[in-house]
Protein backbone atom coordinates (compact mmCIF):
# COMPACT_ATOMS: atom_id res chain seq x y z
CA UNK A 1 0.00 0.00 0.00
CA UNK A 2 2.82 2.39 0.89
CA UNK A 3 4.35 2.21 -2.58
CA UNK A 4 0.99 2.83 -4.25
CA UNK A 5 0.32 5.79 -1.98
CA UNK A 6 3.67 7.27 -2.87
CA UNK A 7 2.96 6.73 -6.58
CA UNK A 8 -0.44 8.39 -6.47
CA UNK A 9 0.96 11.31 -4.40
CA UNK A 10 3.72 11.80 -6.96
CA UNK A 11 1.20 11.60 -9.82
CA UNK A 12 -0.96 14.27 -8.17
CA UNK A 13 2.01 16.49 -7.32
CA UNK A 14 3.39 16.34 -10.85
CA UNK A 15 0.02 17.09 -12.42
CA UNK A 16 -1.41 19.66 -10.02
CA UNK A 17 1.15 20.77 -7.43
CA UNK A 18 1.04 20.70 -3.63
CA UNK A 19 -2.25 21.47 -1.83
CA UNK A 20 -4.81 19.93 0.48
CA UNK A 21 -5.63 16.48 -0.88
CA UNK A 22 -7.89 13.62 0.25
CA UNK A 23 -6.56 10.10 -0.17
CA UNK A 24 -8.45 6.81 -0.41
CA UNK A 25 -8.05 3.20 -1.48
CA UNK A 26 -10.52 0.54 -2.61
CA UNK A 27 -9.89 -3.09 -3.51
CA UNK A 28 -10.98 -5.19 -6.43
CA UNK A 29 -13.18 -8.16 -5.69
CA UNK A 30 -13.88 -11.69 -6.78
CA UNK A 31 -17.15 -13.61 -6.81
CA UNK A 32 -16.67 -16.82 -4.82
CA UNK A 33 -20.13 -18.44 -4.95
CA UNK A 34 -23.57 -17.25 -6.00
CA UNK A 35 -23.39 -16.93 -9.76
CA UNK A 36 -26.24 -14.94 -11.39
CA UNK A 37 -28.12 -14.82 -8.10
CA UNK A 38 -28.15 -11.04 -7.59
CA UNK A 39 -31.01 -10.20 -9.95
CA UNK A 40 -32.92 -13.17 -8.53
CA UNK A 41 -32.66 -11.57 -5.07
CA UNK A 42 -30.57 -14.49 -3.87
CA UNK A 43 -27.26 -14.91 -2.08
CA UNK A 44 -23.57 -14.53 -2.87
CA UNK A 45 -20.20 -15.04 -1.28
CA UNK A 46 -17.46 -12.71 -2.46
CA UNK A 47 -14.27 -11.16 -1.12
CA UNK A 48 -12.08 -8.12 -1.52
CA UNK A 49 -8.56 -8.84 -2.78
CA UNK A 50 -5.13 -7.27 -2.48
CA UNK A 51 -5.31 -5.62 -5.91
CA UNK A 52 -6.55 -2.09 -5.43
CA UNK A 53 -7.10 1.46 -6.62
CA UNK A 54 -5.61 4.49 -4.87
CA UNK A 55 -6.96 7.99 -5.37
CA UNK A 56 -5.73 11.47 -4.49
CA UNK A 57 -8.31 14.24 -4.90
CA UNK A 58 -8.20 18.02 -4.49
CA UNK A 59 -10.60 20.87 -5.16
CA UNK A 60 -10.40 22.47 -8.57
CA UNK A 61 -9.02 26.00 -8.72
CA UNK A 62 -11.01 26.61 -11.90
CA UNK A 63 -14.83 26.50 -11.53
CA UNK A 64 -16.59 23.77 -13.53
CA UNK A 65 -13.31 22.26 -14.73
CA UNK A 66 -12.42 18.68 -13.87
CA UNK A 67 -8.83 17.51 -14.23
CA UNK A 68 -7.98 13.81 -14.11
CA UNK A 69 -4.59 12.14 -14.10
CA UNK A 70 -3.48 8.50 -13.90
CA UNK A 71 -0.16 6.75 -13.39
CA UNK A 72 -1.09 4.66 -16.43
CA UNK A 73 -1.40 7.61 -18.82
CA UNK A 74 0.93 10.53 -19.51
CA UNK A 75 -1.63 13.25 -20.16
CA UNK A 76 -3.93 15.13 -17.80
CA UNK A 77 -7.53 15.01 -19.04
CA UNK A 78 -9.50 18.25 -18.63
CA UNK A 79 -13.29 18.12 -18.73
CA UNK A 80 -15.70 21.07 -18.64
CA UNK A 81 -18.99 19.34 -19.37
CA UNK A 82 -19.91 16.31 -17.24
CA UNK A 83 -21.13 13.98 -19.97
CA UNK A 84 -19.88 10.51 -20.95
CA UNK A 85 -16.55 10.75 -22.76
CA UNK A 86 -15.71 8.64 -25.81
CA UNK A 87 -12.00 9.39 -25.67
CA UNK A 88 -10.24 8.57 -22.39
CA UNK A 89 -13.31 6.59 -21.34
CA UNK A 90 -11.69 5.72 -17.98
CA UNK A 91 -12.63 9.20 -16.75
CA UNK A 92 -16.31 8.29 -16.96
CA UNK A 93 -16.12 6.34 -13.68
CA UNK A 94 -15.03 9.29 -11.50
CA UNK A 95 -17.25 11.71 -13.44
CA UNK A 96 -20.22 9.36 -13.05
CA UNK A 97 -19.75 9.15 -9.28
CA UNK A 98 -19.55 12.95 -9.09
CA UNK A 99 -22.71 13.40 -11.18
CA UNK A 100 -24.78 10.96 -9.12
CA UNK A 101 -23.62 12.58 -5.87
CA UNK A 102 -24.40 16.03 -7.28
CA UNK A 103 -27.84 14.97 -8.49
CA UNK A 104 -28.59 13.52 -5.03
CA UNK A 105 -27.79 16.84 -3.37
CA UNK A 106 -24.37 16.15 -1.91
CA UNK A 107 -22.14 19.27 -1.72
CA UNK A 108 -19.62 18.30 -4.40
CA UNK A 109 -18.02 20.58 -6.96
CA UNK A 110 -15.29 20.32 -9.59
CA UNK A 111 -12.12 18.49 -8.59
CA UNK A 112 -8.63 17.42 -9.57
CA UNK A 113 -7.85 13.75 -9.17
CA UNK A 114 -4.95 11.33 -9.57
CA UNK A 115 -5.39 7.56 -9.80
CA UNK A 116 -3.15 4.52 -9.43
CA UNK A 117 -4.33 0.92 -9.78
CA UNK A 118 -3.00 -2.62 -9.48
CA UNK A 119 -6.35 -4.24 -10.34
CA UNK A 120 -5.74 -6.15 -13.60
CA UNK A 121 -8.01 -5.00 -16.42
CA UNK A 122 -10.15 -7.64 -18.11
CA UNK A 123 -9.73 -10.16 -15.29
CA UNK A 124 -13.25 -9.83 -13.91
CA UNK A 125 -11.89 -8.33 -10.68
CA UNK A 126 -14.00 -5.18 -10.98
CA UNK A 127 -11.43 -2.46 -11.40
CA UNK A 128 -14.32 -0.14 -12.27
CA UNK A 129 -16.11 -0.62 -8.93
CA UNK A 130 -12.83 -0.17 -7.03
CA UNK A 131 -12.25 3.12 -8.86
CA UNK A 132 -15.80 4.31 -8.22
CA UNK A 133 -15.66 3.49 -4.52
CA UNK A 134 -12.23 5.08 -4.05
CA UNK A 135 -13.43 8.25 -5.80
CA UNK A 136 -16.63 8.37 -3.74
CA UNK A 137 -14.70 8.07 -0.48
CA UNK A 138 -12.16 10.70 -1.52
CA UNK A 139 -14.89 13.16 -2.52
CA UNK A 140 -16.73 12.64 0.78
CA UNK A 141 -13.55 13.62 2.63
CA UNK A 142 -12.61 16.44 0.27
CA UNK A 143 -16.04 18.10 0.39
CA UNK A 144 -16.68 17.14 4.02
CA UNK A 145 -19.92 15.19 3.88
CA UNK A 146 -20.96 11.86 5.32
CA UNK A 147 -22.46 9.02 3.31
CA UNK A 148 -23.41 5.62 4.67
CA UNK A 149 -21.34 2.78 3.16
CA UNK A 150 -24.39 1.01 1.69
CA UNK A 151 -25.54 4.28 0.12
CA UNK A 152 -22.08 4.84 -1.34
CA UNK A 153 -22.31 1.40 -2.95
CA UNK A 154 -25.64 2.36 -4.51
CA UNK A 155 -24.23 5.68 -5.75
CA UNK A 156 -21.35 3.87 -7.43
CA UNK A 157 -23.64 1.27 -8.97
CA UNK A 158 -25.91 4.01 -10.34
CA UNK A 159 -22.88 5.80 -11.77
CA UNK A 160 -21.89 2.67 -13.65
CA UNK A 161 -25.42 1.88 -14.79
CA UNK A 162 -26.62 5.34 -15.82
CA UNK A 163 -23.46 7.28 -16.68
CA UNK A 164 -20.98 4.66 -17.88
CA UNK A 165 -23.77 2.52 -19.35
CA UNK A 166 -22.66 -0.83 -17.90
CA UNK A 167 -25.28 -3.14 -16.40
CA UNK A 168 -23.92 -4.34 -13.05
CA UNK A 169 -25.42 -5.45 -9.75
CA UNK A 170 -24.30 -4.39 -6.30
CA UNK A 171 -21.90 -7.26 -5.65
CA UNK A 172 -18.91 -5.35 -6.99
CA UNK A 173 -19.32 -2.18 -4.95
CA UNK A 174 -20.54 -3.95 -1.80
CA UNK A 175 -17.55 -6.30 -1.87
CA UNK A 176 -15.10 -3.45 -2.32
CA UNK A 177 -16.63 -1.51 0.59
CA UNK A 178 -17.55 -4.23 3.08
CA UNK A 179 -14.80 -6.76 2.38
CA UNK A 180 -12.70 -7.88 5.35
CA UNK A 181 -9.25 -9.42 5.46
CA UNK A 182 -9.33 -13.23 5.73
CA UNK A 183 -13.13 -13.23 5.44
CA UNK A 184 -15.65 -13.79 2.68
CA UNK A 185 -18.63 -11.47 2.42
CA UNK A 186 -22.17 -12.87 2.42
CA UNK A 187 -24.74 -10.65 0.70
CA UNK A 188 -28.45 -11.25 0.25
CA UNK A 189 -29.99 -9.06 -2.42
CA UNK A 190 -33.57 -8.55 -1.29
CA UNK A 191 -32.79 -6.44 1.76
CA UNK A 192 -29.04 -6.06 1.18
CA UNK A 193 -28.25 -7.68 4.50
CA UNK A 194 -24.64 -8.80 4.72
CA UNK A 195 -22.12 -10.36 7.06
CA UNK A 196 -18.50 -11.48 6.94
CA UNK A 197 -17.55 -15.12 7.41
CA UNK A 198 -14.00 -15.96 8.56
CA UNK A 199 -11.70 -18.26 6.60
CA UNK A 200 -9.58 -20.19 9.05
CA UNK A 201 -6.87 -21.34 6.64
CA UNK A 202 -3.97 -18.82 6.83
CA UNK A 203 -2.26 -20.43 3.84
CA UNK A 204 -5.15 -20.00 1.41
CA UNK A 205 -4.36 -18.36 -1.93
CA UNK A 206 -6.76 -17.32 -4.67
CA UNK A 207 -5.86 -17.69 -8.32
CA UNK A 208 -7.80 -15.80 -10.99
CA UNK A 209 -6.95 -17.31 -14.36
CA UNK A 210 -7.83 -15.33 -17.47
CA UNK A 211 -8.91 -17.58 -20.33
CA UNK A 212 -8.25 -15.06 -23.10
CA UNK A 213 -11.80 -15.63 -24.37
CA UNK A 214 -14.12 -12.64 -24.63
CA UNK A 215 -17.40 -13.45 -26.31
CA UNK A 216 -19.27 -10.76 -28.21
CA UNK A 217 -22.63 -12.27 -27.22
CA UNK A 218 -22.22 -11.67 -23.46
CA UNK A 219 -24.74 -8.82 -23.24
CA UNK A 220 -27.48 -10.54 -25.23
CA UNK A 221 -26.89 -13.89 -23.52
CA UNK A 222 -26.97 -12.21 -20.11
CA UNK A 223 -30.31 -10.59 -20.92
CA UNK A 224 -31.66 -13.92 -22.17
CA UNK A 225 -30.71 -15.63 -18.90
CA UNK A 226 -32.43 -12.91 -16.89
CA UNK A 227 -35.64 -13.31 -18.91
CA UNK A 228 -35.54 -17.09 -18.51
CA UNK A 229 -35.06 -16.81 -14.74
CA UNK A 230 -37.88 -14.27 -14.49
CA UNK A 231 -40.08 -16.56 -16.60
CA UNK A 232 -39.53 -19.42 -14.16
CA UNK A 233 -40.28 -17.14 -11.21
CA UNK A 234 -43.51 -15.97 -12.85
CA UNK A 235 -44.68 -19.58 -13.17
CA UNK A 236 -44.16 -20.23 -9.46
CA UNK A 237 -45.72 -16.87 -8.57
CA UNK A 238 -48.86 -17.86 -10.47
CA UNK A 239 -49.13 -20.91 -8.21
CA UNK A 240 -48.07 -19.21 -4.98
CA UNK A 241 -48.24 -15.38 -4.91
CA UNK A 242 -45.81 -15.28 -1.98
CA UNK A 243 -43.06 -16.36 -4.39
CA UNK A 244 -41.54 -13.20 -5.83
CA UNK A 245 -38.27 -14.40 -7.35
CA UNK A 246 -36.25 -17.59 -7.68
CA UNK A 247 -34.77 -16.82 -4.26
CA UNK A 248 -38.12 -18.07 -2.86
CA UNK A 249 -38.02 -21.37 -4.79
CA UNK A 250 -36.43 -24.55 -3.45
CA UNK A 251 -34.75 -27.27 -5.48
CA UNK A 252 -37.53 -29.65 -4.42
CA UNK A 253 -40.15 -27.30 -5.89
CA UNK A 254 -38.18 -27.05 -9.11
CA UNK A 255 -37.93 -30.80 -9.49
CA UNK A 256 -41.64 -31.18 -8.73
CA UNK A 257 -42.42 -28.73 -11.55
CA UNK A 258 -40.81 -30.94 -14.17
CA UNK A 259 -43.27 -31.48 -17.02
CA UNK A 260 -45.24 -28.37 -16.07
CA UNK A 261 -42.64 -25.62 -16.26
CA UNK A 262 -41.07 -24.72 -19.61
CA UNK A 263 -38.05 -27.09 -19.88
CA UNK A 264 -35.64 -24.24 -20.69
CA UNK A 265 -36.91 -22.16 -17.77
CA UNK A 266 -36.51 -25.19 -15.51
CA UNK A 267 -32.97 -25.77 -16.68
CA UNK A 268 -31.97 -22.15 -16.19
CA UNK A 269 -33.63 -21.89 -12.76
CA UNK A 270 -31.67 -24.89 -11.51
CA UNK A 271 -28.53 -22.74 -11.50
CA UNK A 272 -29.42 -19.75 -9.25
CA UNK A 273 -31.55 -21.94 -6.98
CA UNK A 274 -28.66 -24.38 -6.65
CA UNK A 275 -26.24 -21.51 -6.11
CA UNK A 276 -28.32 -20.16 -3.22
CA UNK A 277 -28.16 -23.59 -1.59
CA UNK A 278 -24.41 -23.83 -2.20
CA UNK A 279 -23.87 -20.42 -0.60
CA UNK A 280 -25.71 -21.56 2.55
CA UNK A 281 -23.73 -24.82 2.66
CA UNK A 282 -20.53 -22.91 1.99
CA UNK A 283 -21.00 -20.64 5.00
CA UNK A 284 -21.44 -23.64 7.29
CA UNK A 285 -18.36 -25.35 5.82
CA UNK A 286 -16.19 -22.24 6.21
CA UNK A 287 -17.29 -21.87 9.82
CA UNK A 288 -16.18 -25.47 10.37
CA UNK A 289 -12.90 -24.82 8.56
CA UNK A 290 -13.57 -27.55 5.99
CA UNK A 291 -11.82 -26.13 2.92
CA UNK A 292 -11.83 -29.47 1.10
CA UNK A 293 -15.63 -29.72 1.18
CA UNK A 294 -15.95 -26.01 0.37
CA UNK A 295 -13.78 -26.55 -2.69
CA UNK A 296 -16.17 -29.22 -3.89
CA UNK A 297 -18.94 -26.60 -3.91
CA UNK A 298 -16.83 -24.55 -6.34
CA UNK A 299 -16.64 -27.54 -8.68
CA UNK A 300 -20.40 -28.14 -8.33
CA UNK A 301 -21.05 -24.48 -9.11
CA UNK A 302 -19.00 -24.69 -12.29
CA UNK A 303 -20.74 -27.89 -13.39
CA UNK A 304 -24.10 -26.14 -12.97
CA UNK A 305 -22.84 -23.20 -15.04
CA UNK A 306 -21.75 -25.65 -17.71
CA UNK A 307 -24.88 -27.82 -17.79
CA UNK A 308 -27.80 -25.74 -16.50
CA UNK A 309 -27.00 -22.10 -17.19
CA UNK A 310 -24.72 -22.69 -20.16
CA UNK A 311 -22.67 -19.59 -19.34
CA UNK A 312 -19.38 -21.46 -19.44
CA UNK A 313 -17.33 -22.24 -22.54
CA UNK A 314 -14.83 -24.87 -23.62
CA UNK A 315 -11.85 -22.87 -22.44
CA UNK A 316 -13.24 -22.24 -18.96
CA UNK A 317 -14.12 -25.92 -18.65
CA UNK A 318 -10.56 -26.85 -19.59
CA UNK A 319 -9.12 -24.48 -16.98
CA UNK A 320 -11.29 -26.04 -14.27
CA UNK A 321 -10.42 -29.58 -15.39
CA UNK A 322 -6.69 -28.76 -15.30
CA UNK A 323 -7.04 -27.25 -11.82
CA UNK A 324 -8.54 -30.54 -10.59
CA UNK A 325 -5.29 -32.35 -11.42
CA UNK A 326 -3.04 -30.08 -9.34
CA UNK A 327 -2.24 -31.22 -5.77
CA UNK A 328 -3.05 -28.50 -3.27
CA UNK A 329 -6.08 -27.17 -5.17
CA UNK A 330 -9.33 -27.11 -3.16
CA UNK A 331 -11.73 -26.13 -5.92
CA UNK A 332 -12.25 -24.07 -9.06
CA UNK A 333 -15.09 -22.46 -11.04
CA UNK A 334 -15.82 -19.73 -13.52
CA UNK A 335 -16.27 -16.39 -11.83
CA UNK A 336 -18.40 -13.47 -12.96
CA UNK A 337 -20.88 -13.42 -15.81
CA UNK A 338 -19.25 -16.22 -17.79
CA UNK A 339 -19.34 -16.81 -21.56
CA UNK A 340 -15.56 -16.39 -21.39
CA UNK A 341 -13.54 -14.42 -18.90
CA UNK A 342 -11.82 -16.06 -15.95
CA UNK A 343 -11.88 -18.84 -13.39
CA UNK A 344 -11.38 -18.61 -9.63
CA UNK A 345 -9.34 -21.30 -7.89
CA UNK A 346 -8.87 -21.80 -4.15
CA UNK A 347 -5.50 -23.44 -3.41
CA UNK A 348 -2.88 -23.86 -0.74
CA UNK A 349 -0.11 -21.27 -0.90
CA UNK A 350 2.51 -24.01 -1.41
CA UNK A 351 0.78 -25.03 -4.66
CA UNK A 352 1.11 -21.65 -6.38
CA UNK A 353 4.14 -22.42 -8.55
CA UNK A 354 2.91 -25.90 -9.41
CA UNK A 355 -0.53 -24.56 -10.31
CA UNK A 356 0.75 -21.79 -12.57
CA UNK A 357 3.21 -24.04 -14.40
CA UNK A 358 0.55 -26.72 -14.98
CA UNK A 359 -2.11 -24.26 -16.12
CA UNK A 360 0.21 -22.41 -18.50
CA UNK A 361 1.51 -25.58 -20.11
CA UNK A 362 -1.67 -27.66 -20.32
CA UNK A 363 -3.97 -24.81 -21.36
CA UNK A 364 -1.67 -23.79 -24.21
CA UNK A 365 -1.43 -27.40 -25.40
CA UNK A 366 -5.19 -27.95 -25.32
CA UNK A 367 -6.39 -24.63 -26.69
CA UNK A 368 -3.48 -22.86 -28.35
CA UNK A 369 -4.20 -19.90 -26.09
CA UNK A 370 -2.09 -18.27 -23.40
CA UNK A 371 -3.62 -18.16 -19.93
CA UNK A 372 -2.73 -15.42 -17.45
CA UNK A 373 -2.73 -16.26 -13.74
CA UNK A 374 -3.17 -13.58 -11.09
CA UNK A 375 -2.63 -14.70 -7.49
CA UNK A 376 -4.38 -12.78 -4.73
CA UNK A 377 -5.12 -12.86 -1.03
CA UNK A 378 -8.31 -11.78 0.72
CA UNK A 379 -7.95 -8.15 1.76
CA UNK A 380 -9.60 -5.38 3.76
CA UNK A 381 -12.35 -3.24 2.23
CA UNK A 382 -12.13 0.39 1.13
CA UNK A 383 -11.06 3.22 3.42
CA UNK A 384 -9.73 6.76 3.56
CA UNK A 385 -5.93 6.95 3.87
CA UNK A 386 -3.96 9.51 5.84
CA UNK A 387 -1.75 11.68 3.64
Amino acid sequence: MTSMMEDVKKCYLNAFGAERVAYSRAPGRVEVLGNHTDYNEGFTLSCAIDKEVHVAAGRSSTPDTFELSSTHFSQVVKIKEVVPQRENSWVNYPLGVYKVLKDMGYPVSSFKIAIDSTVPLGAGLSSSAALEVAVGLALSSLFEFKIEPANLAKVCQKAENSFVGANCGLLDQFSSIFGKQNHVLFIEYRNLEHETVPIADPDLTLAVTISGVSHSLVASAYNDRRKECFGAAEYFHSIDPSIKTLRDVTMAQLLAAKGKLDPLFLKRAMHPVGEDERVKKGIALLKRGDMKAFGQLLYESHESSKVNFENSCKELDILVDIAKTVPGVFGSRLTGGGFGGATLTFLHNDARERFEETIMKEYAQQTGRQAIVHFATIAEGACLVKG
